[in-house]
């Protein structure tokens, strides 16, 4: 049987960017969560590089003749790096969490989940009116 959502590429594409998403939802809460302790340095993930890497790993899974790609993320957690705002914001613990610009990252971050969200909620509206087609 033909399955029309783990075949349909802008499913899966929106499932990855809100998996990058999620990921670095996840690092920004952990880096407000360590606003406090001593030393503790922010951390980021790149979400556009770590989304044309899944992008490009799904690429060569929908194209013939390639051996497919794992889907899992575990090349995304590499991609975690400390955020490198100390020298524009010093305290005298060391910690560099800067609340302001982690609340920036987390807003902008919430908002392209939405947009992913949007446009698969979007696309399996596509698929079941297929359905609902076929079945008349």
């Amino acid at each position: 049987m033909f399955d029309l959502v783990s075949n349909n590429y802008m499913i899966q594409m929106m499932d990855k960017s809100m998996t990058v998403a999620t990921r670095r939802m996840t690092l920004i809460a952990g880096n407000i969560a360590n606003i406090d302790t001593p030393n503790f340095q922010a951390q980021d993930l790149s979400f556009e590089d770590a989304f044309k890497q899944q992008m490009a790993a799904m690429d060569r899974q929908f194209s013939p003749g390639t051996p497919s790609m794992p889907s899992a993320f575990s090349s995304v957690a590499s991609q975690v790096s400390p955020t490198g705002i100390g020298a524009a914001f010093e305290r005298n613990d060391l910690n560099d969490v800067n609340l302001d610009q982690q609340t920036m990252l987390l807003s902008k971050t919430q908002e392209t989940y939405q947009l992913s969200s949007n446009f698969a909620q979007a696309e399996l509206r596509k698929v079941l009116g297929a359905i609902r087609d076929g079945a008349k």
